[in-house]
């Protein structure tokens, strides 16, 4: 199920090439563009482009890590562009015509304009909210946000789980992303048609515990296509999905047992390491990059099945009476859907590394991709 953002193109213009992966077509023309967020500035890599005639792919390439596409070797003649990102989106129609004496075509920037449906659950000590907000899914004259947030903080944790930090110490808060729907966190765990009303829910970490006996209606969820975020304590709401640590990932005992409050963590995927390098500029050196978002007590994952999991972050740290290396982040499918888990949270303060925030808005088009429509 998808909303429609009404946004003005942004105009910037580089392109660099990537190869065809279909070749039906051998004219002089060519198209090329740049694929962004719906904020018209961040890049999205990786994602598919294809050119249509009628119902017909004659062309589809990828992306490249600065968002760019070139697409070569068109016949004149009316065309579709479609890109997309899992299940983020755009489509334009084209006439490529040598009347007027062009045979290069720069679409320039290409912005999402179709988006999944989300849920933001809240939570304490981390805002994925605020990622979602600053690509830019808001309303362009409200800029309320187009997706629903969720109350996840209502019932509270008992002092065992919390961090040993206070809340507000580590959290921003922009008074637009208050919760802005009736539904309880309860309400939407117990109700698997309330579940499969989003393509993707995210479960912050921070956010109410109690409501873990209905786990196995979030594994269903999963099972039947849904796509789902969790950080760190939100590891609670994956125990089903994981069959207690059998399946896809492991979490340490004892819990919360992670002490590291920052890593230099290696980017053990090339593409995310050069988006960050790229459009960002963030400080690289032999492939790491600070990640720095952790609290006191944080959870740490044991192990993975590196057969069916995909990590994107690792790091030394301290845990329990160890150091040991660990991922920070994976990826899995479940089913239909998949399941993003990072063990770090959103940047939550302008002192903390630009790789932190980034790398996780990079997850979340990762995320929407496990699942192609």
């Amino acid at each position: 199920m998808k909303k429609s953002i009404l946004l003005l193109l942004a105009l910037s213009f580089v392109f660099a090439c990537s190869k065809d992966t279909k070749e039906t077509t051998t004219g002089d023309f060519s198209v090329s563009g740049k694929f962004l967020t719906p904020n018209g500035q961040d890049a999205i890599s990786k994602a598919t482009v294809k050119l249509s005639k009628g119902d017909v792919v004659v062309k589809e390439t990828f992306t490249n890590s600065e968002g760019e596409f070139l697409i070569s070797h068109l016949d004149a003649g009316d065309y579709q562009v479609t890109i997309s990102k899992g299940l983020f989106s755009a489509s334009q129609f084209l006439t490529l015509s040598d009347l007027d004496g062009l045979l290069d075509y720069d679409l320039e920037a290409i912005v999402i304009t179709e988006f999944p449906n989300i849920a933001v659950v809240t939570g304490t000590f981390d805002t994925i909210e605020t990622v979602l907000y600053d690509i830019g899914l808001v309303n362009p004259i409200t800029q309320a946000p187009l997706f629903d947030i969720i109350d996840g903080e209502s019932f509270g944790r008992s002092a065992d789980n919390a961090h040993n930090h206070s809340a507000t110490e580590h959290r921003t808060f922009n008074p637009l992303l208050a919760p802005n729907t009736a539904i309880s966190f309860a309400n939407l765990m117990a109700s698997p048609d309330a579940l499969a009303a989003y393509d993707i829910i995210f479960l912050n970490c921070g956010l109410d515990e109690s409501q873990t006996a209905l786990n196995t209606n979030l594994t269903t969820y999963v099972a039947n296509g849904g796509l789902l975020y969790t950080t760190d304590y939100a590891y609670v709401y994956l125990e089903d999905l994981t069959n207690g640590g059998a399946d896809y990932i492991d979490f340490y005992e004892p819990n919360r047992s992670g002490q590291s409050l920052s890593t230099e963590a290696t980017i053990v995927n090339a593409d995310l390491l050069a988006w960050l390098d790229l459009n960002f500029g963030v400080a690289i050196t032999n492939n790491t990059v600070t990640i720095d978002q952790f609290l006191p007590q944080w959870q740490v994952v044991d192990s993975y099945d590196e057969t069916t999991v995909i990590p994107w972050l690792s790091g030394t740290i301290d845990y329990d009476v160890l150091t040991d290396e660990k991922p920070l982040a994976y990826t899995f499918l479940h089913g239909d859907g998949g399941v993003l888990y990072a063990s770090f949270h959103t940047k939550n303060n302008l002192e903390q590394s630009e790789a932190v925030e980034r790398s996780i808005q990079y997850l979340v088009f990762e995320l929407s991709d496990l699942k192609q429509e």
